[in-house]
């Protein structure tokens, strides 16, 4: 029994990674992904932070949120509806696979993505000098984040759609107003008290207050109440993703 598991999780993975390597080949090795998901929120930085005059070290943990924020989130919303359009998700589902390994492969792919354009960033500022309280757990926060935007951007592609654009404008729609009233650009501590409130329900608010207390302990909340909110919001895009594709899954195969 134990070498059937054995056999069972051997092919899990292989049926992930399988996925995964698909989606890093296809999608991710393209021009407009890499301005979209890194030069956008790196110019986005610069005009807040370097245009203000401030140091590397305050604007790091904002730049590293960003950055993981667009490169996680930039693909995963148009494989769904990509795929649809191209009848290769018939394909995939005719094969031993279930949505969830699709899902697994496509957050894998994109989460692998993010870290490696957010790598360079850590990098830079740990040749700074800018190194973070804790290491490990700056290392497992960023891998979390990555891991939640990329479930992010895989909910937004429960959209029964075959357009990429119809999904591109709701994922748009939501991230680009989430960058203004969480924090990012401008810490909570100075935002008005009306968008304070705002901001608590946003997941991009515990992020980047997270990263500020590791690396300049300036946290606005609690360390503990940023870590839980980072897994609670984590877990909830991944469950969410999950139960609608399966729920708009026969909707979306109907539309040839």
């Amino acid at each position: 029994m134990m070498k059937t598991g054995g056999n069972s999780l051997t092919h899990l993975w292989r049926s992930v990674w399988s996925i995964c390597w698909k989606d890093i080949k296809i999608y991710y090795a393209k021009g407009p992904i890499v301005v979209t998901g890194v030069l956008f929120p790196l110019f986005l930085w610069a005009a807040f932070y370097m245009g203000r005059g401030l140091e590397f070290k305050e604007g790091l943990a904002s730049l590293i949120t960003l950055t993981v924020f667009f490169t996680s989130s930039s693909v995963t919303p148009i494989i769904a509806p990509w795929e649809t359009r191209q009848r290769t998700l018939e394909m995939l589902l005719s094969r031993p696979v279930t949505v969830t390994t699709i899902l697994a492969g496509d957050i894998l792919a994109s989460t692998i993505f993010g870290l490696i354009f957010t790598s360079p960033i850590v990098i830079s500022g740990v040749i700074l000098g800018i190194v973070p309280n804790n290491v490990l757990l700056a290392v497992a926060v960023i891998v979390l984040i990555a891991a939640g935007f990329s479930s992010l951007g895989v909910l937004f592609s429960a959209l029964p759609t075959d357009t990429p654009a119809d999904v591109v404008l709701l994922s748009s729609a939501v991230k680009l107003p989430l960058i203004f009233i969480s924090g990012v650009l401008t810490p909570l501590a100075q935002l008005p008290p009306w968008l304070l409130v705002i901001s608590v329900a946003s997941p991009l608010t515990y992020f980047t207050d997270l990263l500020r207390w590791l690396y300049a302990s300036g946290a606005f909340f609690p360390a503990v109440t940023d870590l839980v909110a980072t897994v609670v919001f984590t877990s909830a895009f991944t469950a969410g993703a999950l139960k609608l594709h399966k729920k708009t899954l026969s909707a979306r195969l109907q539309r040839r």
